[in-house]
């Protein structure tokens, strides 16, 4: 089991994106602004609630502005994974985090494929992969193998990349790519992935959901449909002498968006979130067994 732990984007990572932030003009502290006008300010989209001018920066400014999120641009990278980026013909981006990353995830993916090129200042270019989005999971028997529609990510919507180098100044660019159509990607997360432990058979994987249904005193049921999320009940198995390492880690990322990967394979192992609960018992002198619950991001 692996843990990404995210790193902040910001402009000096973000150098490159062939997303523009065109949605809406930029804010201005001397326009005079309409009821409902959206502008952009600092890579978020605010609405105008009040007729006015007002100095004050949307995002001091409650009583004026309403925040719509992030810009389209930066949808990737907002910690919300329903929001996405999209572009018809393809998303392109280059980040340069000056750190260390050996571990890319993207995830509520929409496309056909996803490309990762580490470029060193030195050595040139130290990592090209590509992850083609295709499944044959419906594959099971040779009728389906010739005749069975090829199933997109839109089902297995999640791409990692978990072998990068480490390259502290190195540039990594993403493609994200689906021929002319249009290409959507929820979030892209990146850093230093840790290693946990062994994943075991008995871990859990569900799904929590926010729908509200009502039934009324005659039995009458009214739905309101809303989003869900993922969560997963990890089972693990942790060296001793890699225990104090983990529950460090675990105390460093409280409260911390990570990717947690019990098996980079199985895409329903995959959660992007945080974790609930960790709790390890040491059950023999070498291992210990450990819990772990993760609540994904809707």
């Amino acid at each position: 089991m692996r843990v990404i732990k995210s790193i902040e984007t910001t402009d000096a990572i973000l150098t490159y994106s062939n997303i523009l932030e065109d949605e809406h003009p930029f804010w201005g502290d001397d326009t005079s602004y309409n009821a409902l006008d959206r502008v952009i300010y600092e890579h978020k989209i605010y609405e105008r609630i009040v007729a006015g001018t007002t100095p004050t920066p949307p995002n001091l400014d409650q009583s004026n502005w309403l925040d719509l999120g992030a810009t389209n641009k930066y949808r990737m990278f907002d910690n919300i994974m329903s929001s996405v980026s999209s572009r018809v013909g393809g998303i392109q981006f280059t980040l340069t985090p000056n750190q260390v990353v050996n571990g890319i995830a993207l995830l509520n993916v929409n496309a056909s494929t996803v490309r990762v090129v580490m470029n060193d200042p030195v050595e040139g270019v130290v990592y090209d992969q590509t992850r083609e989005l295709r499944s044959s999971s419906e594959v099971t028997d040779y009728f389906s193998y010739f005749f069975a529609p090829l199933v997109s990510l839109t089902d297995l919507n999640t791409a990692v990349f978990l072998d990068l180098p480490s390259k502290p100044t190195a540039t990594i660019t993403v493609y994200i790519s689906s021929g002319a159509a249009l290409v959507e990607v929820g979030e892209v997360v990146y850093g230093i992935q840790s290693i946990i432990g062994r994943t075991n058979y008995g871990t859990s994987i569900g799904i929590k959901s926010y729908s509200r249904k009502d039934i009324d005193e005659f039995g009458k049921v009214t739905v309101v449909k809303r989003k869900n999320s993922k969560y997963c009940e990890y089972d693990v198995d942790i060296d001793n002498t890699n225990l104090v390492f983990v529950q460090r880690l675990f105390q460093d990322i409280d409260s911390v968006p990570c990717v947690f990967i019990g098996n980079p394979d199985m895409e329903e192992l995959i959660v992007y979130g945080f974790y609930s609960d960790f709790k390890s018992t040491i059950s023999f002198p070498t291992v210990s067994k450990c819990t772990l619950r993760v609540e994904g991001l809707i």
